[in-house]
Protein backbone atom coordinates (compact mmCIF):
# COMPACT_ATOMS: atom_id res chain seq x y z
CA UNK A 1 0.00 0.00 0.00
CA UNK A 2 1.40 3.40 -0.97
CA UNK A 3 1.40 5.29 2.31
CA UNK A 4 0.67 8.97 2.25
CA UNK A 5 -2.07 10.91 3.97
CA UNK A 6 -2.59 8.26 6.62
CA UNK A 7 -3.66 8.01 10.23
CA UNK A 8 -3.04 5.42 12.93
CA UNK A 9 -5.99 4.34 15.06
CA UNK A 10 -6.23 2.28 18.23
CA UNK A 11 -8.93 1.51 20.79
CA UNK A 12 -9.27 0.00 24.22
CA UNK A 13 -12.52 -1.91 24.68
CA UNK A 14 -14.68 -3.72 27.23
CA UNK A 15 -13.82 -7.01 25.50
CA UNK A 16 -13.49 -8.62 22.08
CA UNK A 17 -17.06 -9.68 21.22
CA UNK A 18 -19.53 -7.82 19.02
CA UNK A 19 -21.47 -6.74 22.12
CA UNK A 20 -18.42 -5.04 23.62
CA UNK A 21 -17.83 -1.30 23.45
CA UNK A 22 -15.00 1.21 23.09
CA UNK A 23 -13.56 2.73 26.29
CA UNK A 24 -10.73 4.75 24.72
CA UNK A 25 -10.07 5.76 21.13
CA UNK A 26 -6.97 7.49 19.80
CA UNK A 27 -6.01 8.67 16.33
CA UNK A 28 -2.67 10.19 15.33
CA UNK A 29 -1.38 11.36 11.96
CA UNK A 30 1.73 10.17 10.14
CA UNK A 31 3.83 12.77 12.00
CA UNK A 32 2.67 11.48 15.38
CA UNK A 33 0.42 14.47 16.13
CA UNK A 34 -2.59 13.55 18.26
CA UNK A 35 -5.83 14.14 16.34
CA UNK A 36 -8.07 12.44 18.90
CA UNK A 37 -7.54 10.87 22.31
CA UNK A 38 -10.80 10.34 24.17
CA UNK A 39 -12.15 8.06 26.82
CA UNK A 40 -15.72 6.90 26.11
CA UNK A 41 -18.58 5.87 28.37
CA UNK A 42 -20.11 2.59 27.18
CA UNK A 43 -23.86 2.75 26.55
CA UNK A 44 -24.75 -0.81 27.62
CA UNK A 45 -21.95 -2.27 29.72
CA UNK A 46 -20.96 -1.14 33.23
CA UNK A 47 -18.24 -3.65 34.13
CA UNK A 48 -15.49 -5.49 32.26
CA UNK A 49 -13.28 -7.24 34.82
CA UNK A 50 -11.21 -9.25 32.30
CA UNK A 51 -10.49 -6.29 30.03
CA UNK A 52 -9.84 -4.02 33.02
CA UNK A 53 -7.01 -6.37 34.10
CA UNK A 54 -5.38 -5.71 30.71
CA UNK A 55 -5.80 -1.94 30.26
CA UNK A 56 -6.72 -0.72 33.74
CA UNK A 57 -9.72 1.35 32.59
CA UNK A 58 -12.60 1.10 35.07
CA UNK A 59 -16.18 2.33 34.95
CA UNK A 60 -15.32 5.21 37.30
CA UNK A 61 -12.69 6.32 34.75
CA UNK A 62 -15.29 6.68 31.99
CA UNK A 63 -18.64 7.30 33.73
CA UNK A 64 -18.53 11.07 33.06
CA UNK A 65 -17.04 10.80 29.55
CA UNK A 66 -18.93 11.20 26.26
CA UNK A 67 -20.32 8.10 24.55
CA UNK A 68 -18.81 6.90 21.29
CA UNK A 69 -21.95 8.15 19.49
CA UNK A 70 -21.28 11.65 20.84
CA UNK A 71 -17.71 11.45 19.49
CA UNK A 72 -18.68 10.07 16.07
CA UNK A 73 -18.92 13.44 14.27
CA UNK A 74 -15.31 14.20 15.26
CA UNK A 75 -14.15 10.64 14.48
CA UNK A 76 -15.91 10.66 11.09
CA UNK A 77 -14.45 14.06 10.22
CA UNK A 78 -10.92 12.82 10.93
CA UNK A 79 -11.31 9.51 9.07
CA UNK A 80 -12.96 11.20 6.09
CA UNK A 81 -9.90 13.49 5.75
CA UNK A 82 -7.45 10.62 5.20
CA UNK A 83 -6.95 7.96 2.52
CA UNK A 84 -5.37 5.18 4.57
CA UNK A 85 -6.16 3.97 8.09
CA UNK A 86 -3.30 2.10 9.72
CA UNK A 87 -3.28 0.16 12.95
CA UNK A 88 -2.10 -2.95 14.70
CA UNK A 89 -4.79 -5.53 13.95
CA UNK A 90 -6.60 -2.54 12.46
CA UNK A 91 -9.78 -4.41 11.47
CA UNK A 92 -10.45 -5.15 15.16
CA UNK A 93 -10.50 -1.44 15.99
CA UNK A 94 -12.39 -0.42 12.86
CA UNK A 95 -15.12 -3.02 13.41
CA UNK A 96 -16.01 -1.27 16.68
CA UNK A 97 -16.28 2.07 14.88
CA UNK A 98 -18.10 0.61 11.84
CA UNK A 99 -20.78 -0.99 14.05
CA UNK A 100 -21.81 2.49 15.16
CA UNK A 101 -22.48 3.32 11.47
CA UNK A 102 -20.75 6.69 11.39
CA UNK A 103 -21.00 8.88 8.35
CA UNK A 104 -17.99 7.33 6.61
CA UNK A 105 -17.77 5.87 3.12
CA UNK A 106 -15.70 2.82 4.03
CA UNK A 107 -15.44 1.72 0.37
CA UNK A 108 -13.04 4.61 -0.32
CA UNK A 109 -10.77 3.79 2.63
CA UNK A 110 -7.71 1.61 2.47
CA UNK A 111 -6.24 -0.03 5.53
CA UNK A 112 -2.71 -1.01 6.45
CA UNK A 113 -2.34 -3.63 9.14
CA UNK A 114 1.08 -3.36 10.78
CA UNK A 115 0.51 -6.72 12.53
CA UNK A 116 0.10 -8.51 9.17
CA UNK A 117 3.09 -6.66 7.67
CA UNK A 118 5.30 -7.60 10.64
CA UNK A 119 4.47 -11.34 10.73
CA UNK A 120 6.73 -12.38 7.79
CA UNK A 121 9.51 -10.02 8.95
CA UNK A 122 9.55 -11.67 12.38
CA UNK A 123 9.34 -14.95 10.49
CA UNK A 124 7.83 -17.44 12.93
CA UNK A 125 6.07 -19.87 10.60
CA UNK A 126 2.95 -21.81 11.57
CA UNK A 127 3.14 -25.18 9.76
CA UNK A 128 -0.48 -26.05 10.57
CA UNK A 129 -1.89 -22.96 8.84
CA UNK A 130 0.92 -22.47 6.32
CA UNK A 131 1.37 -18.82 7.29
CA UNK A 132 3.39 -16.60 9.58
CA UNK A 133 2.23 -16.21 13.18
CA UNK A 134 0.90 -12.85 14.27
CA UNK A 135 2.83 -11.25 17.11
CA UNK A 136 1.67 -8.71 19.70
CA UNK A 137 2.37 -5.00 19.35
CA UNK A 138 4.72 -5.32 22.34
CA UNK A 139 6.81 -7.93 20.48
CA UNK A 140 6.85 -5.80 17.31
CA UNK A 141 7.82 -2.63 19.21
CA UNK A 142 10.59 -4.44 21.10
CA UNK A 143 11.87 -5.85 17.77
CA UNK A 144 12.24 -2.25 16.53
CA UNK A 145 13.74 -0.99 19.80
CA UNK A 146 10.69 0.98 20.93
CA UNK A 147 9.68 1.00 24.61
CA UNK A 148 6.17 2.00 25.64
CA UNK A 149 3.37 1.36 28.12
CA UNK A 150 1.05 -1.01 26.23
CA UNK A 151 -2.75 -1.01 26.44
CA UNK A 152 -3.31 2.72 26.38
CA UNK A 153 -4.68 3.55 22.94
CA UNK A 154 -2.57 6.70 22.47
CA UNK A 155 0.64 4.91 23.51
CA UNK A 156 -0.32 1.99 21.24
CA UNK A 157 -0.84 4.41 18.31
CA UNK A 158 2.63 5.87 18.84
CA UNK A 159 4.21 2.40 19.04
CA UNK A 160 2.31 1.32 15.92
CA UNK A 161 3.52 4.39 14.02
CA UNK A 162 7.13 3.66 15.03
CA UNK A 163 6.75 0.04 13.85
CA UNK A 164 5.04 1.10 10.60
CA UNK A 165 7.87 3.51 9.77
CA UNK A 166 10.45 0.83 10.67
CA UNK A 167 8.72 -1.64 8.33
CA UNK A 168 8.61 0.98 5.55
CA UNK A 169 12.36 1.54 6.01
CA UNK A 170 12.98 -2.23 6.00
CA UNK A 171 11.00 -2.57 2.75
CA UNK A 172 12.78 0.41 1.15
CA UNK A 173 16.17 -1.05 2.12
CA UNK A 174 15.23 -4.41 0.58
CA UNK A 175 14.12 -2.71 -2.67
CA UNK A 176 17.39 -0.74 -2.81
CA UNK A 177 19.40 -3.91 -2.11
CA UNK A 178 17.51 -5.79 -4.84
CA UNK A 179 18.09 -2.95 -7.32
CA UNK A 180 21.82 -2.88 -6.51
CA UNK A 181 22.03 -6.65 -7.01
CA UNK A 182 20.15 -6.48 -10.34
CA UNK A 183 22.39 -3.62 -11.55
CA UNK A 184 25.50 -5.60 -10.62
CA UNK A 185 24.20 -8.73 -12.40
CA UNK A 186 23.24 -6.87 -15.56
CA UNK A 187 26.73 -5.45 -16.12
Amino acid sequence: VHMENYIVIDTETTGISEQDEILQISIIDENGSTLLNEYCRPEHITEWPEAEKVHGISYKDVKNKPTLKELLPKISSIINSYDVIAGYNVEFDLNFVKRQNPNIDWTTKRTYDVMKAFAPIYGEFNEKYGTYKFKSLSVCAKYYGYEFHAHNSLEDCRATLHCLKSIQQYNNDRIMQKTKTENTLSR
